[in-house]
């Protein structure tokens, strides 16, 4: 096995660890080797893509292909320690690139071998790996259709609407390409009558009828949407450019059908691995609480959903409007456990989810009271409680020497 062929062996291991831990935050990963020219030896470059957002599999593909063809600066071996710098000709540069992207809807890993030679790509290899570190390989780039019978989901609902809309353009009548189970995209052609807006009422019920789950509530979005909710970035305008200019000049409807309950599960399932838990007030409410017994935060996911829809986002790519508000409960709920330990003059009350109250451990006057989801976020590890310290008394008005609260 060669040296390289050992650092993506080991880097899968951890790779494998991080998706256990992570779940669906958990970020795309990868690690770049170039043979030094002092050295030969193969220097490791990290790679980490924490807001990936690919169009496509070819979109992620060329992104790779340029990660350190289109990079600026030395690059130091890790080996020899010198410093060299990328041939701005390509010639005779070369290096070896494993990325890895979690598919949440199957729960298995997509990871790329790529070979780049004198600015060239000799070879992509690809490969889907589950949870039990089972590899099953994968001829990569392909089409979208393809991508979903081998995988069991799309790599891409964006390319999913351009291969749609492609087969489906002109519009001549009502069409659906179902996603994943009560999602789907929908096409028709412009609606000039009350009859005809009936005629699509009814199909879109007849196709949701289809579904095997029992939601009976749907939301529908049409793409168009984004321009009037003023959204400035992700919209179709970005994604779907071959058929920008057809839509904005036509009145052909274009949108998604997708069940909220079913999304709400979605969540409800993927949270499993971060020890906390979703509820909300009746069957019918679109608020959602996310956390413990005693710490959790609040949020719309009917709101997210539809987002999603108008973005281009299936129910899994959905979650990344959800990941802020699992991360917001997590800080609140540390921030909130730390400070009970470490203010021990204080007796503390958690009421609301996030809120803090603080009193003398005799006596009901509340000394200070604040909402933990407020306090800015804190981009470093605060291990030790001298550090936490420093970073908190600021915020909170408290004495860092005495750690009482300011008068």
């Amino acid at each position: 096995m060669t040296s390289w062929e050992h650092e993506v062996r080991d880097r899968q291991q951890f790779r494998s660890q991080m998706v256990r831990n992570f779940g669906f935050t958990v970020m795309d990963h990868g690690v770049a080797l170039i043979r030094c020219p002092s050295c030969n030896v193969l220097s490791a470059i990290n790679s980490a893509f924490p807001d990936s957002d690919w169009n496509s599999v070819p979109h992620l593909l060329s992104v790779l292909e340029t990660f350190l063809e289109s990079r600026s600066g030395q690059i130091v071996c890790t080996s020899c320690k010198g410093a060299f710098d990328m041939p701005a000709d390509k010639s005779d540069f070369e290096y070896w690139l494993w990325h890895s992207h979690f598919l949440p809807e199957v729960r298995q890993d997509l990871q790329l071998l790529i070979h780049r030679k004198n600015g060239n790509t000799s070879w992509v290899e690809g490969m889907l790996v589950n949870e039990a570190g089972e590899i099953t390989p994968l001829s990569v780039p392909m089409a979208e259709s393809d991508f979903r019978g081998r995988t069991g989901c799309f790599f891409s609902v964006r390319q999913a609407w351009k291969d749609f809309l492609s087969e489906q353009w002109p519009v001549a009548g009502f069409a659906a390409l179902e996603i994943s189970d009560g999602y789907y995209l929908v096409v028709n052609p412009p609606v000039d009558s009350d009859k005809e807006l009936q005629s699509f009422k009814e199909n879109c019920v007849k196709l949701v009828g289809k579904s095997t789950s029992n939601n009976n509530q749907y939301e529908f979005a049409d793409l168009s949407w984004a321009d009037t909710w003023s959204f400035e970035e992700n919209t179709y305008h970005q994604w779907l450019n071959d058929f920008e200019a057809d839509l904005e000049d036509s009145d052909v409807i274009a949108g998604v059908l997708a069940s909220p309950q079913q999304f709400y599960s979605v969540i409800e399932n993927e949270l499993r691995t971060f020890s906390c838990w979703l509820r909300r007030d009746g069957d019918t409410n679109q608020i959602a609480f996310l956390g413990d017994d005693d710490y959790y935060v609040s949020f719309d996911y009917r709101e997210y959903l539809i987002n999603a829809m108008i973005k281009g986002y299936s129910y899994w790519g959905a979650l990344r409007f959800v990941e802020p508000v699992l991360e917001s409960w997590e800080q609140a709920r540390e921030t909130g456990e730390r400070l009970k330990k470490l203010l021990i003059d204080y007796s503390c009350t958690v009421y609301g989810g996030h809120f803090l109250q603080f009193r003398r451990k005799r006596g009901k006057k509340i000394i200070k009271e604040f909402d933990l989801t407020a306090l800015s976020e804190c981009e470093d590890d605060l291990d030790q409680d001298s550090d936490f310290i420093a970073w908190i008394a600021p915020l909170i008005d408290l004495n860092p020497e005495t750690l009482k609260f300011e008068s």
